[in-house]
């Protein structure tokens, strides 16, 4: 009779090979829970800007922080796999992050219908990046979000020739080209009945329009704030306009690239102290892969003014911004 074949788990192995059996696969347990308290560290440090404005980078990445606590919890408690886990998590959640704008944009979503007494206005802001050169794309996006007023940062030299091209459609245009650092248009279909620009002063680079009756007299800020890894410039120059805003009589609309996301103390100081809101949430910056991953340019209001359809972000056109537009209800009268 044949002799029963030893099964491999029963085969003795050589002396030398024995240790391989018992070394283990690695779990990736380690490296999930290094990356758990990595991830919370970052969700603490975004809440300490409040302390030290420096921290408030930190708050700029606070949903992105958060996938990354999610996806190694996730991969804590998995019985294996741990580590591909958690990484499948945040890869879906910034492609989450990254596709929400363009999802909320797809069509418009009517929050409220325009009243007796006030006017409708689509506003927009883009900032267009100083060292794109396609000008003409810039252009056919202006045309496209065909915004009643609309702000345009970083206007360099080689895009201004479309503000001739854009004569008919936005007859009040006004631009702060002769002011240090400012490099800033505005564009309206309504007549404009003040203007105002500054550059080198405590405060953010502003351009600032006030139109008539027609609209209520309605005083729009165009702003861009400097950046990290200036965060106490930042912070005294939010605190700067802040003041001028609220000084500022009748209803106002600020907008623009701000540097900093809704989590960040720079625009809770805007808004506590200006007395505004603000209407945008969306991710804006970087467009360069398709997938924004925070919200740096928005869109404020005083009281009194009401949001009438949902912010849409439309076409980079060469920019690293995407551009963001709602709809607003303006009071004609006080």
């Amino acid at each position: 009779m044949d002799q029963p074949v030893d099964s491999p788990s029963q085969t003795p192995l050589p002396p030398e090979e024995e240790p391989l059996r018992k070394k283990r696969k690695p779990s990736g347990r380690l490296e999930c829970r290094l990356g758990l308290l990595l991830g919370l560290a970052g969700l603490a440090a975004s809440r300490l800007g409040q302390l030290w404005i420096a921290f408030d980078v930190f708050a700029h990445f606070t949903l992105q922080f958060a996938v990354m606590t999610l996806g190694f919890l996730i991969g804590c408690l998995m019985p294996r796999g741990k580590l591909l886990a958690a990484v499948v998590v945040m890869v879906l959640g910034l492609l989450a992050i990254g596709s929400w704008p363009h999802l909320a944009s797809r069509q418009t979503h009517v929050l409220g219908e325009v009243q007796a007494g006030e006017r409708a206005l689509k506003v927009a802001s883009f900032n267009t990046l100083w060292v794109n050169q396609d000008a003409e794309a810039v252009r056919a996006e202006i045309e496209r979000i065909d915004a009643d007023v609309i702000t345009l940062i970083e206007m360099g030299p080689n895009k201004r020739r479309i503000l001739d091209d854009l004569k008919q459609r936005y007859p009040y245009q006004f631009h702060c080209y002769d002011v240090d650092y400012c490099n800033s248009v505005m564009l309206s279909k309504l007549p404009f009945a003040d203007t105002e620009s500054r550059g080198k002063w405590a405060g953010p680079a502003y351009i600032r329009v006030k139109l008539g009756p027609e609209a209520g007299g309605l005083t729009i800020f165009g702003i861009h704030t400097i950046r990290f890894p200036h965060s106490q410039a930042q912070f005294r120059e939010v605190s700067e306009i802040s003041d001028v805003i609220e000084h500022t009589a009748g209803p106002r609309l600020v907008m623009g690239d701000f540097n900093a996301t809704p989590f960040s103390r720079i625009l809770e100081v805007l808004q506590d102290k200006a007395n505004l809101t603000r209407l945008t949430n969306l991710p804006t910056w970087p467009s360069e892969l398709g997938l924004p991953q925070i919200a740096i340019d928005h869109i404020f209001v005083s009281p009194g003014i009401r949001q009438l359809e949902a912010e849409q972000i439309g076409e980079p056109a060469g920019s690293d911004h995407y551009p963001v537009a709602l709809r607003i209800a303006v009071p004609l009268t006080p």
